[in-house]
C-alpha cells in the first residue's frame, strides 16, 4: 500500500490524471491545472511537475504509465532525450521500475499530450521495500560500443546481436567501478536482469 509515500515530498503539483491507454491522452483536465499554476490558461505549451509513482515503462510507445497518490493513472510520454537522475548520476528511462517515487517535469501541448524531458528519483522501489532482488539473472559476453558514462549505458554486441545495457540504481561501489572504467572496445561479460525489447540491467561484472 502507498501510504503518503508521495504527500512528503514538497515542490511538487499533484495533478489528476485521467486513466488513459498508451495509444492516446485523454488529460484534458492538466491544462487547465497546470495553466493556473503558471499564471493564465494560454493556448500551446504549458509546463508543471508531477509527483507521482511508476507503474510501467512502455518503450515501444515510449511512454511511462503513472499513478497518483489519489490513485490515479495515466501516461507520461518520453524520448531519447529524456533522463532519469537518481543520487546525482544520470540514467536511462529504461532503469526506472515499478514502485519508484519520482517528480517528473512535465510539458502538454495544445493537443493536451503530456511529454516529460527530466526525472528525478526521489525513492527508488529499493529504498521503500527493502528489497534488492534482481529477478532472473542472464549471462551476456561480448565487445563494449555506444558506451556513454553520464548516462550509464553501452551496447554489448554479443554473438546473438546488440544488447542495450543499463546500470541500476544502488549498484554496489565495485560494479560502479568497473563500469567508469570501461571503453569502447573492451570484451566483458556480465550477468543482468532482462528488461524487455532488447535490454537489460546490470546484476554484475564477471
Amino acid at each position: 500500500m502507498r501510504k503518503n509515500v508521495i504527500g512528503g515530498y514538497a515542490a511538487a503539483l499533484t495533478v489528476a490524471l485521467f486513466s488513459t491507454a498508451c495509444g492516446g491522452n485523454s488529460l484534458g483536465a492538466l491544462g487547465d491545472i497546470l495553466g493556473g499554476a503558471m499564471g493564465g490558461g494560454q493556448a500551446g505549451a504549458q509546463e508543471g511537475q508531477l509527483n507521482v509513482e511508476i507503474q510501467q515503462v512502455n518503450t515501444q510507445q515510449q511512454a511511462i504509465q503513472v499513478v497518483t497518490q489519489e490513485g490515479q493513472t495515466g501516461a507520461v510520454r518520453y524520448d531519447q532525450n529524456t533522463i532519469v537522475v537518481y543520487q546525482q548520476q544520470q540514467y536511462p528511462v529504461t532503469a526506472l521500475e515499478r514502485g519508484d517515487i519520482v517528480v517528473m517535469q512535465v510539458q502538454q501541448d495544445a493537443q493536451g499530450n503530456l511529454y516529460t524531458q527530466r526525472i528525478d528519483v526521489q525513492q527508488s522501489v529499493q529504498e521503500r521495500t527493502g528489497n534488492t532482488g534482481t529477478g532472473q539473472v542472464q549471462r551476456f559476453s561480448g565487445r563494449v560500443a555506444q558506451l556513454d558514462i553520464d548516462r550509464g549505458t553501452f551496447v554489448l554486441q554479443t554473438q546473438n546481436g546488440n544488447v542495450s545495457v543499463t546500470l541500476p540504481y544502488n549498484a554496489p561501489e565495485a560494479t560502479v567501478d568497473y563500469f567508469r572504467r570501461l571503453r569502447n572496445g573492451d570484451n566483458v561479460s556480465l550477468e543482468a536482469t532482462p528488461l524487455g525489447s532488447g535490454a537489460v540491467q546490470i546484476y554484475r561484472f564477471l
